[in-house]
């Protein structure tokens, strides 16, 4: 029996998708002390079968964890857009604000993906941009509310569904263009109507709601979905300025009276409507074909705090084609149920069986982050590996048929 030591080192940036690895090439093992043993044809081919299904495989689990933390970062970061009240400067009673330029770059949405921000396509399913994902995939999510609706611009007609630009709210408070300013500017202070509700309405809230517009991109849902409490951060603020700016106390009562809800948006969303699932398809269209499709449901606590993920499921079949045994066929599935404060999975599985070939691959994720596999033939291990995940590079050790490991070099 031929023993075979091989191993893989796959580029890996944590913070994004990358490139797709370069073929794995295999190592030669160590000198050993015990005469060689020369393998036979057969002994041969089976080991190069079993390393292309582990290196493929590598590969594939590579892909689909990539696409997870793209969509799972994009998600993160929209539900952390909200109002930056903090650096609101209102100014002092009576006086008025003066057109300048942006004070800060626009922070907020930095990270969040453009397609999270355009008009979502007909079908709701957002594409990530060519480069932004490994060429071996071509994946898309389409986002489903808790009461089991994908969010699409047919169900965004059909609420008619009209909301405050998404600019007001995602760029500096203290910039002209903000939905502070906008508030300031329009309420003329010392104005009489102030000390009646209808004049708060008339003034204020009212000129607000004529400024929504619809609907259009993800971004514009969630922000929906955050309305209720962006309504009343801004409300509280306000007040908060008119107490210490002096406000005559009849005008912080008729305020308080108004009608200080519903401006954002022209509907109230329910707890149905709340973003609650990332349905993630993945077409594989390099070296390896297939589509796989993976589910992470989450839910958002409130207006710029981070989502809560759950368990990511999945399924598919992968296929590619071996020099001598032909087209192999994977059907895979997923179940990743623990996940730690970076996003990472900390537990679950991802499994791939070619039954025809008698093939399983098996990854289980570790505590630490890192993984192990398992290559078996026939109901037999013949390989075994540990990829482990540092902040720059994922990296493969993959051993078929041998306790023996070998280092990577240093870069």
């Amino acid at each position: 029996m031929r023993n075979i030591s091989i191993l893989l080192l796959i580029a890996f940036a944590v913070s994004a998708c990358g490139a797709p690895p370069s073929p794995p090439t295999s190592a030669a093992s160590p000198t050993a002390e015990a005469a060689p043993v020369t393998p036979s044809a057969s002994d041969e081919e089976a080991a190069d079968a079993d390393f292309a299904v582990a290196s493929q495989m590598a590969n594939v689990l590579y892909d689909l964890e990539a696409i997870r933390d793209y969509y799972q970062d994009g998600t993160t970061a929209m539900a952390l857009v909200a109002p930056d009240t903090v650096t609101a400067s209102w100014l002092p009673w009576g006086a008025s604000r003066m057109a300048a330029p942006l004070a800060r770059p626009l922070v907020q949405i930095q990270n969040v993906p453009v397609e999270f921000r355009q008009p979502l396509p007909p079908s709701g399913a957002i594409a990530a941009p060519a480069g932004a994902c490994p060429a071996a995939a071509d994946p898309s999510v389409t986002f489903e509310t808790a009461g089991g609706d994908s969010v699409t611009p047919a169900l965004i007609a059909e609420q008619d569904l009209q909301t405050i630009p998404m600019e007001m709210v995602t760029i500096p408070q203290d910039s002209p263009e903000s939905l502070v300013s906008a508030i300031e500017g329009l309420v003329p202070m010392g104005d009489p109507r102030l000390a009646t509700a209808d004049g708060w309405n008339e003034l204020l809230w009212e000129p607000l709601s004529a400024m929504q517009e619809p609907a259009e991109s993800l971004m514009d849902y969630q922000l929906w979905n955050a309305s209720p409490e962006i309504e009343g951060q801004v409300v509280e603020l306000y007040q908060a300025r008119l107490e210490a700016a002096g406000a005559p106390q009849i005008v912080v009562d008729a305020f308080q009276q108004s009608r200080s809800s519903g401006w954002y948006a022209s509907s109230v969303p329910t707890p149905d409507d709340a973003l609650a699932l990332m349905d993630i398809e993945a077409v594989m269209t390099g070296s390896v074909e297939g589509t796989v499709h993976e589910q992470r449901s989450f839910s958002i606590p409130g207006a710029g705090r981070e989502p809560e993920f759950g368990p990511q499921t999945g399924d598919g079949t992968v296929a590619w084609e071996h020099p001598t045994l032909g087209t192999l066929n994977f059907e895979v599935s997923i179940l990743l149920d623990q996940f730690d404060e970076q996003g990472r999975a900390v537990g679950g599985t991802v499994v791939g069986v070619d039954a025809e070939r008698g093939y399983e691959i098996r990854f289980l994720f570790l505590p630490d982050g890192s993984k192990e596999g398992e290559l078996l033939r026939d109901g037999e291990v013949v390989g075994s590996m540990t990829m482990a995940t540092d902040a720059e590079r994922f990296t493969n050790y993959v051993d078929l048929r041998t306790e023996e490991s070998i280092p990577l070099p240093e870069p």
